[in-house]
């Protein structure tokens, strides 16, 4: 049997840039799997301009692109089983990590219950399984995990690409239901706590040129102008992801915000107080009017100190260094090292939104918020580099030559735009440096300002709960490359779903083994790749040799599940089954 090696996972495939004035341009990518860096992409062979190609001959220049990836792809396929053909008889093991976390959730009966109107004839819930560790182990296309992932799992059931398929459908049609199972057992083995909520949004590309009643072409975190579906993702305070939503990609990011955590109290059975935790661009008035007005909830997010996000007199009082009316804490690290400082304020502020959609008047309201400005010297470093870089590549343009405004970039805010006209089109054109915006944005480098409407809370629990974030934002991280969430090889809504409900739910299981089972001692990376590396090789007398690599990660692992046999070259068709069989 032809078995894949997990750290060469490489496929083609099209990639079609972003219309210009020559339109559509077409190029074939390489993607290879990085161990801890996840898919990384690079460029193997430029096609040209579509409308180039056209009068070459070619009629269909895309569909010639995607027959040029597919043989491609077949070759790399005929090239590995010519490399490792019948030798290899390598199998995982290392999948019983998530194993073992389902097994601890006890959630098989509950999934087989949901699944009986399937009328399906395996044990669901064990392909639902087997799907989440071959997503784990060697995430691809579903035929990939067919062909591929699924044969290399030891000792799982064989299952044909159709019932693959049904299975992915049948989740997607209502995937809600598998996240309140999930959420449902999970509450079961440990006490979740809701007090804080954090909330985030991504997209996800498809590599299609029409729009369909879901995919649908709107604001790119990639800036990619093909289809997106968004995605929200709700964590619970100690980070373990709670809910998953996905929406159309045309649709608004902060309407989500106040729909997520009303559904997320609905589905849960949550009744007190929730803290919303979120980036500065998924908070407006609209959404502090929901939590405080009409949930009774809180929340803590950032404002930005540039721009026109600040008032007069709260720029003044950030910059402020009067120590008897603003007296500033520091807070230092093990060496003495300033990590950051930070004053404080409590004042009732003013907001004004629209309630409903329709409504012609904003609603004028009022809430008692404390407010935090930090200042890190690390993060002023950085900005007021970052800053002088731009400046000095606006220096060598304007010099030389006017800079249209779409080739500015970020650094459009540092120069003044005139309009002009050249050749009967009016475009916007850079004349000079905006050097009044420049020093103003180097005088609030390093400064950040923190709303809360938790007047009683501490600063620095504040501080650190809001920095907390960056879980979330690694969830997406996770979710888009060890998981390879993108590009998604499906095409209905209901497989749509049902994959990124696998995903999901590969995220979740995996969280769990970092944060419940090894209290954070273990980052998810280092056990995506333990999980990947334990490998088995079948050997002459029906034993096995262990081809894992010994690490730091494997010696906790063999102390947390008691496995003393971990660790051997030489294992046992027993050895392999206690492994397989293994709890925390």
């Amino acid at each position: 049997m032809v078995l894949r090696s997990y750290y060469n996972i490489m496929r083609y495939f099209v990639k079609k840039s972003k219309p210009s004035k020559k339109g559509l341009y077409l190029q074939i990518y390489r993607t290879n799997y990085v161990p801890g860096k996840g898919n990384q992409n690079k460029s193997y062979k430029a096609l040209g301009y579509v409308s180039d190609l056209i009068e070459k001959g070619i009629e269909d220049p895309i569909k010639y692109a995607q027959e040029l990836v597919d043989k491609l792809n077949a070759s790399h396929e005929i090239k590995k089983e010519r490399q490792i053909g019948d030798v290899s008889t390598q199998t995982n093991v290392g999948y019983f990590l998530p194993k073992s976390m389902f097994s601890y959730l006890d959630m098989d009966k509950d999934l087989n219950i949901i699944a009986s109107s399937f009328k399906c004839h395996y044990k669901f819930s064990e392909l639902f399984k087997t799907l989440v560790y071959a997503q784990i182990i060697g995430p691809g296309s579903k035929h990939y995990l067919y062909d591929k992932t699924i044969p290399s799992l030891h000792k799982v059931g064989k299952y044909s690409y159709d019932q693959i398929l049904d299975c992915v459908n049948f989740v997607g049609s209502d995937f809600h239901k598998y996240i309140e199972i999930l959420n449902h057992h999970i509450e079961n083995k440990y006490s979740r706590n809701f007090d804080k909520c954090y909330f985030d949004c991504t997209n996800y590309y498809f590599e299609i040129d029409e729009e369909d009643d879901f995919r649908k072409k709107g604001p790119s975190k990639e800036n990619r102008k093909s289809p997106i579906i968004g995605q929200s993702l709700l964590l619970d305070a100690d980070m373990i992801p709670l809910d998953m939503e996905l929406y159309p990609g045309n649709e608004s990011e902060r309407p989500y915000l106040r729909k997520r955590i009303e559904d997320m109290k609905s589905r849960n059975n949550v009744s007190g107080r929730i803290i919303q935790i979120a980036d500065k661009g998924l908070n407006c008035a609209r959404n502090i009017y929901a939590a405080s007005i009409e949930a009774n909830d809180g929340y803590i997010f950032s404002k930005s100190v540039h721009g026109k996000n600040l008032t007069d007199t709260e720029k003044v009082w950030v910059l402020l260094n009067d120590e008897a009316a603003n007296k500033w804490t520091e807070v230092r690290g093990p060496n003495n090292e300033l990590l950051y400082r930070y004053k404080e304020c409590i004042d009732t502020f003013s907001y004004s939104c629209k309630v409903k959609a329709d409504d012609e008047k904003e609603t004028k309201f009022t809430v008692k918020e404390k407010r935090i400005v930090t200042y890190n010297p690390f993060l002023a470093k950085k900005q007021r580099r970052e800053i002088q870089k731009m400046v000095d590549c606006l220096q060598q343009k304007i010099t030389y030559k006017e800079i249209v405004r779409e080739e500015l970039g970020d650094a459009v805010k540092y120069v003044t735009i005139e309009a002009k006209t050249i050749e009967g089109e009016k475009v916007k054109i850079a004349k000079k440096l905006n050097q009044d915006k420049i020093n103003e944005d180097l005088s609030f480098a390093g400064y950040n300002l923190l709303v809360t409407s938790e007047i009683n809370a501490s600063a620095t629990e504040i501080y650190n709960a809001y920095h907390n974030l960056w879980r979330i934002e690694n969830s997406f991280r996770v979710m888009k490359t060890l998981l390879d969430a993108r590009p998604a090889y499906v095409s209905t809504k209901e497989t749509v779903f049902g994959h990124f409900l696998i995903v999901y739910v590969a995220l979740t299981i995996m969280r769990l083994i970092e944060l419940k089972v090894f209290v954070d001692e273990i980052p998810i990376d280092q056990l995506f790749s333990f999980i990947r590396d334990y490998n088995i090789t079948e050997n002459y007398d029906g034993t096995f040799i262990n081809n894992a690599t010994s690490s730091h990660t494997y010696l906790k692992i063999k102390d947390k599940y008691q496995l003393s046999k971990l660790g051997n070259v030489y294992l046992t068709d027993n050895d392999v089954n206690n492994i397989l069989k293994a709890t925390f």
